[in-house]
């Protein structure tokens, strides 16, 4: 009742009179667009594309010099989709070293600020406007919605957690915060081998109608409810992200709490970019909100095979990332799914997963962990967590002279309180963190077998 009654009335009034956003409006907006066409859906991307590049070429000057020197005379001449691909990409460094030239003045102070760890291990901060924000959060609930998981569903959220130490009132801030929205954070950075049976009984208790969660930690939750035989709640939908969710994983997940499990894509940088539907055929993108290319060795467009991927966030005019590198692969598809859903599809996600660090007793932190806590923490410009043996961890940091190795300290006390048994933590300060063969940098690389 709470959930049909949030969607109609509570939220929209919310959203409206008290937040005064425009998350409600675009939602409502953004959901009847599943009613176009592909078509319809792939012109209405090409004006807002068109509209923003025009705005680009005028108001940003990092945009327009890197167009002309790539030997565009005029923005005008970029008729098409193909035309646009002859723009160059941006990537995290890029960002970095034009932070200032790629917000446009009269968005300058503003915006809202982002930061984030990221799978890449450099922390990476971003500006959007008002709009976008509102927007992202629109695409993301008609995403979530058409999984079971949208808003007024009462979920569950096996997730992550707060950095450092929170007063009691930001804490009761956020319970009611997340009341409001009928849902109930648990953070995974806490599981072990031997509370698990933490988890399975607020899920027992809470009895939500979906569940949100990393892949990681619910597939080791899934093991041990199926070897224990542990009798669970079933809710009506699961949703993963944040790393890829693998087929022998679903398998054991949904034999654990006898319902789907849908995989979701996203990032920080534009919240939700594609989602499963009920088909699980792959991954429907929102391209009414983004422009998603992949492109191979050669920085050329590909579909149907493994490559980069490319985003262009169509809404963010107080930062705008066009064709911004965000470090993971996968593969486009030509293929349209045979649901209603027109949204065109992401057959897989080839990159994207963080290794799991482990403790003699037996704490499993996940990869996710050590972005999100070390992005808190000015000076570090890359870093990676080696663990060679069970005892120990390794962390290699690339630093400027903004950070302090006092800082240290506190890293470990935050990384500790996720271990029943104190890991010990060696600091290696290096001027730079060898890529992989593939020439991939991975954030954590668990050497344990």
């Amino acid at each position: 009742m709470y959930g049909k009654l949030y969607k109609s009335v509570i939220f929209p009034f919310y959203c409206k009179y008290i937040k005064k956003n425009q998350v409600n409006h675009e939602y409502v907006a953004s959901t009847k667009r599943l009613k176009l066409s592909l078509a319809q859906l792939e012109k209405c991307q090409w004006l807002r594309l068109e509209k923003l590049l025009k705005f680009c070429w005028k108001n940003v000057p990092y945009y327009k010099k890197r167009w002309q020197e790539a030997g565009i005379a005029d923005i005008s001449n970029i008729k098409s989709l193909d035309d646009f691909a002859k723009l160059p990409v941006l990537t995290k460094q890029d960002v970095a070293d034009n932070y200032h030239d790629l917000i446009p003045n009269s968005y300058k102070g503003q915006n809202i600020k982002k930061s984030t760890g990221g799978s890449t291990g450099t922390p990476f901060h971003f500006e959007l406007d008002s709009f976008s924000n509102d927007a992202r959060q629109s695409i993301m609930w008609r995403g979530y919605g058409w999984l079971g998981a949208g808003l007024g569903t009462k979920t569950l959220f096996l997730w992550g957690d707060n950095v450092g130490k929170v007063s009691k009132l930001r804490q009761l801030k956020e319970n009611l915060y997340h009341r409001f929205y009928n849902r109930k954070m648990v953070s995974t950075f806490s599981m072990t081998e031997d509370n698990l049976n933490d988890y399975i009984e607020k899920i027992n208790n809470y009895k939500p109608e979906a569940i949100v969660s990393y892949v990681n930690p619910l597939y080791v939750l899934a093991k041990y409810i199926n070897k224990e035989n542990i009798s669970l709640h079933t809710p009506k939908s699961m949703l993963t992200g944040a790393e890829p969710l693998y087929e022998f994983q679903r398998i054991e997940i949904e034999k654990a709490f006898k319902c789907k499990v849908y995989n979701t894509f996203g990032c920080r940088e534009f919240m939700l970019i594609a989602a499963e539907c009920e088909l699980q055929q792959g991954l429907h993108i929102n391209i009414d909100h983004l422009v998603v290319e992949t492109l191979n060795s050669e920085s050329k467009p590909v579909t149907n095979e493994a490559g980069d991927i490319v985003i262009t966030d169509l809404l963010n005019y107080g930062m705008p990332l066009i064709r911004y590198v965000n470090g993971d692969q996968a593969t486009l598809s030509n293929t349209a799914c045979k649901c209603s859903n027109p949204l065109p599809m992401i057959e897989k996600i080839n990159g994207r997963k963080l290794d799991v660090i482990k403790t003699t007793a037996g704490q499993m932190l996940p990869g996710e962990l050590f972005p999100h806590l070390l992005k808190e923490f000015k000076g570090i410009n890359k870093f990676q967590i080696r663990q060679k043996e069970l005892e120990s961890i390794t962390i290699f940091l690339v630093t400027d002279n903004t950070f302090g190795k006092e800082q240290t300290a506190i890293i470990d006390d935050e990384i500790n309180k996720y271990s029943k048994a104190s890991l010990v933590i060696n600091y290696e300060f290096v001027d730079t963190i060898p890529l992989t063969p593939s020439g991939k940098h991975r954030v954590t690389v668990s050497e344990l077998s």
